[in-house]
């Protein structure tokens, strides 16, 4: 991304512009004790992942290759010297990564262990080294295997080690790699030497992952969920897992069973409280899920957290009338493990229509950031054009909630709802201009956060929420497979009939839409007439068809804004070219407004319509009605989607057409109707 230039720079252009900086090269460390199996590992990766994406370094040969005289010089140096030539390695192995562009891969050394000369580890690992290494792999290699390795070696003369100094050397080893990497920001995970496939799969990921592309993964998901969900998803609910489903903190619950079984304890807090909700921070997450259990393990822990998760009623309730409405996608979106979600989502018989966004393997091919939250909502808006509600109730929560255009802030027990949440909620109430209502869950005596008066409280069952929630934002009526409506549009397609017989036809086609749709969409009311036989019956005309006003687009509108007059009588009509057209005063009194036209193209017409009338009177009931609808016209963020987000909007049309072709003189519809082809 171009860096943007500051004003002087926009006034003085002699003034070079900033150049993005070059982005670090990913380099890994594989580390581990002496006898651990880098080399073999690394040459069996190298046999695996190629080189055309990778760099492969033998730390020892690289330090080699830095100094006069090779290892046998190097281990004549005092350790001062030595730092010096490790740090020139180093140098060469970044500055290859750089300039090949290709991952490193480099066996070497946290510390070394000289049993008759000292009786702790010496570290070795420079400051070069912690800022060059991106990620840092330790090989946990079984201390018994070790050992074996060890004697095995024929190439290097190795002192013999007892089993418990190689355990204690070898946690050591962890515990300081593990430190040394959080407060470097270097990723870190213990792999098993014996699992090179796994690890090779690690690696790759390590390759191809960044924050665009993770970005780019989450937006595959969701472009999926919403096409196989419906042609017509108008809504999109963004639901937070933990803590909002349920009063769950499935992290938690997963690191409280692995302490249980393993004695290892959640390293989770340490992590988000040094790196934040960062992409970084979260991928660091996904690799201690890696590296503490396997794939099976991880999956029956997954299931036991699952069986006991018990979602609130009011949301069981939710996601169970959500998938009674076609036009509703119910999408949830979790920074926490996908596959407790997933698991419970199939318990409850909904894993047809509720989908599930979220990480916790490397299998995933993504982790969840409160912007990945905030992306998913935006794109759900401007690619799908759908009318978007995002409920969550921590802070990783609020992007997607200052994003979407409804937010609800579920607010559990005081004794386990999010600490940090009041005051970021109401800074982004106050100062970023956050309207959001809040849902206590459970009920019982629950204090609310916040002033009732800037966070109001709803219950997600009420009547009135739900229909807010399911609302029809965008409706779309046409007859295109009638066979009425193929005689109807037969003429207004044949090029060989125009002027008078064309708007014949364009009349007759809105005789049909108005007692086919319009009649049932609008209601009718009755009046009193008199029959032949001289008695007073009842007789129907469009209800308030006195208040209704008919605006052709002109001019092509005006033929089938005729015929609908000629099936509303009573209703007023106002010939209109541009939106101010409709003034203030031809408002007054109007209960309902219908536009007409006789193509819709890209929309762009009617929404500039629509949104003028909104404006001036916004409880109006608004509907349009056209001889033919572009597809495209309909989907997407085209305008009339984008516009059906914010108000209700309503299409009527004898035909949808796939044709983007938009005429033009001789084939212009308005030209056609009143004979003016030559004039264009």
């Amino acid at each position: 991304m171009q860096m943007p230039t500051s004003p002087e720079d926009e006034r003085c252009p002699t003034v070079a512009p900033v150049c993005p900086p070059v982005a670090a090269p990913k380099v890994i460390g594989l580390y581990g004790v002496p006898g651990a199996g880098k080399t073999f590992l690394m040459n069996k990766l190298n046999q695996q992942l190629g080189e055309e994406l990778f760099a492969f370094f033998e730390g020892s040969e690289v330090i080699a290759s830095v100094i006069t005289g090779g290892l046998d010089a190097f281990k004549k140096l005092d350790e001062s010297e030595k730092a010096e030539y490790r740090k020139r390695a180093v140098q060469k192995i970044k500055s290859t990564c750089s300039e090949t562009r290709k991952v490193g891969i480099v066996t070497g050394h946290l510390s070394f262990w000289d049993d008759e000369r000292r009786d702790h580890p010496m570290k070795v690992i420079t400051e070069d080294d912690l800022d060059t290494f991106t990620h840092i792999l330790y090989l946990n290699t079984p201390v018994h295997m070790i050992t074996e390795q060890r004697k095995k070696d024929t190439e290097r003369l190795r002192p013999s080690v007892s089993e418990s100094r190689l355990c204690e050397w070898q946690d050591y080893e962890i515990k300081e790699l593990s430190s040394l990497c959080l407060d470097k920001n270097i990723m870190f995970a213990h792999v098993w030497s014996g699992l090179s496939c796994k690890l090779s799969t690690f690696i790759r990921d390590i390759e191809c992952h960044d924050e665009e592309y993770n970005m780019a993964v989450a937006n595959e998901r969701l472009d999926k969920i919403l096409s196989n969900h419906s042609d017509n998803v108008q809504t999109v609910l963004f639901v937070d897992a933990d803590k909002t489903l349920s009063e769950d903190d499935t992290s938690e619950t997963f690191w409280t069973m692995l302490e249980d079984l393993k004695g290892v304890h959640n390293p989770l807090r340490r992590l988000f409280n040094k790196m934040g909700y960062s992409y970084a921070a979260f991928r660091q997450a996904m690799m201690y899920y890696e590296d503490q259990v396997c794939d099976d393990d991880f999956s029956s822990i997954c299931d036991d957290i699952a069986s006991e998760i018990n979602l609130y009623p009011q949301i069981s309730l939710l996601l169970k009338e959500a998938v009674e409405h076609k036009h509703v996608c119910l999408v949830i979106v979790t920074s926490g493990l996908r596959l407790v979600w997933k698991k419970v989502i199939e318990r409850e018989g909904l894993a047809n229509v509720v989908k599930v966004i979220g990480g916790g393997r490397i299998d995933d091919g993504l982790v969840v950031t409160p912007e990945v939250k905030r992306s998913l909502i935006v794109r759900a808006q401007t690619v799908h054009g759908a009318h978007t509600w995002a409920i969550g109730d921590s802070p990783i929560d609020l992007p997607m909630m200052l994003a979407a255009d409804k937010a609800v802030v579920v607010v559990g027990k005081e004794q386990t709802r999010s600490k940090s949440m009041d005051g970021a909620l109401r800074d982004a109430i106050l100062n970023d201009g956050l309207q959001a209502r809040q849902a206590l869950l459970p009920y019982n005596t629950l204090k609310p956060r916040l002033d009732l008066n800037i966070l109001p409280v709803i219950h997600l069952e009420d009547e009135n929420i739900q229909s807010s929630i399911f609302r029809h934002w965008f409706r779309f009526y046409h007859a295109t497979d009638d066979n009425a409506s193929k005689l109807l549009s037969t003429p207004m397609r044949d090029d060989a009939i125009r002027g008078p017989a064309l708007q014949d036809a364009h009349k007759k086609a809105a005789h049909y839409l108005s007692t086919k749709y319009l009649a049932e969409i609008i209601g009718l009311e009755t009046f009193p007439v008199r029959h032949p036989q001289n008695k007073s019956i009842d007789g129907y005309r469009l209800l308030n068809e006195g208040q209704t006003l008919i605006v052709p687009l002109m001019r092509g509108g005006l033929p089938m804004a005729n015929g609908v007059n000629e099936v509303f009588p009573t209703a007023q009509l106002l010939h209109a070219k541009f939106p101010h057209d409709v003034k203030r005063e031809n408002l007054e009194g109007i209960v309902t407004v219908i536009l007409v036209d006789s193509v819709i193209n890209s929309g762009k017409s009617i929404v500039e319509f629509l949104q003028h009338i909104r404006q001036i009177n916004d409880a109006i009931c608004v509907i349009v009605v056209a001889g033919v609808v572009q597809d495209q016209a309909l989907k997407g963020n085209s305008p009339i989607r984008a516009v059906a987000r914010s108000m209700e909007v309503t299409i009527i049309a004898l035909r949808v057409s796939k044709n983007k072709y938009t005429g033009k003189g001789t084939t212009d519809t308005g030209n056609r109707l009143f004979n003016t082809t030559q004039l264009d």
